[in-house]
Order: C-alpha cells, then structure tokens, then sequence
C-alpha cells in the first residue's frame, strides 16, 4: 500500500518536472531572443534577463538531476554490472544506492543552509531574494531522494540505480 502511494506521489512529481522543464527550456529561449531584439535592433536592452536565465537554468540543472534519477541516466560503471555474479550486483548496487543517497542529503542540507544564508541578499537586477537562485538545488537534490526511494522500494537497493534493461543484459550474459 505505502509503496503504490510513493509510486502516485512519484510520477506526480515526475510529470511536474517534465512540465518544467519544458516551459523553462521554451522560456530561456524566448527570452535570449528577446534579449538579442531589445539589444542589437532597439539599442535598449533587457538588464533583466541575463539575471533570469541564469536562474532558470539552475532550476533546470539540478531538477534535470532529478529526472536523471528518475529515468536512471546517471553516469556508472556497466562494465562491472555485466561482469559481476547477481548476488555482487546487489551488494553493489546497495552501495552505490547507500552513498548516493547520503550525498544527496547532504546536498539538501548544504544547500538550505545556503538559502537560509541568502534569504536577506537581494539580486543585482531583479531585486529578488538571493535564495531564489539557490534553493534549486537543495529542491533538485530532495527530489532525487524521491526518485531513489521510489526504485529501491519498488526494485530492491540492489537494483535501484540500474536500468532494467541493462540488470536484464547482465542477467543473459550470466545464462
């Protein structure tokens, strides 16, 4: 029952995600566009937008993490996925699974600290809060805690990080 409410709260988020990612990318573009316009045809630039895409783009960053997690595209080593007996991989994987998840909490202290930190400061240009900028990654790293919570209560630990098409080649090299 708890794992099929993480599963719901999980592709909720997912879809959020994708959503954002999307309008931030279709975002970012008009608004260098716009930027270059105001600039080189008007002689009246956008003081405002260099600020804002900069921000966007860490949201996109470090949500983009996130839906790293979510789809399993991280950087690993497959090689030792192949070459390793199952019961190795799991061992592994928990690991892996164990380290990642600790460095990721560690992020979203890290980076709430610095939010917390940077409440008062304002931005140059837009005059907004500083921790704008910097909450995105204590946000990006909460939610890839999510993702990997939501693989290793549906897969197991041991299978968390890896793609199960890459844990079902490894199966057949085995065989």
């Amino acid at each position: 029952m708890r794992a099929r409410i993480l599963q719901r709260v999980d592709d909720a988020v997912a879809r959020a995600e994708d959503v954002f990612l999307w309008v931030s990318h279709g975002v970012i573009a008009t608004l260098i566009v716009a930027a270059v316009f105001f600039r080189y045809f008007l002689n009246n630039p956008l003081i405002w937008t260099e600020e804002f895409i900069v921000i966007t783009f860490s949201w996109m960053l470090f949500i983009g993490l996130a839906s790293g997690f979510r789809e399993r595209m991280h950087l690993r080593i497959d090689a030792l996925l192949i070459l390793l007996p199952t019961s190795a991989r799991s061992v592994l994987g928990a690991i892996a699974t164990t380290a990642t998840a600790i460095t990721l909490v560690g992020l979203v202290w890290f980076g709430m600290d610095q939010a917390i930190t940077l409440l008062e400061t304002q931005t140059p240009m837009m005059r907004i809060s500083a921790t704008w900028a910097v909450v995105s990654l204590p946000i990006g790293a909460a939610l890839s805690c999510l993702h990997i919570a939501r693989h290793a209560v549906v897969d197991g630990i041991g299978e968390t990080l890896w793609p199960p098409d890459l844990v079902a080649s490894a199966v057949e090299v085995e065989e």
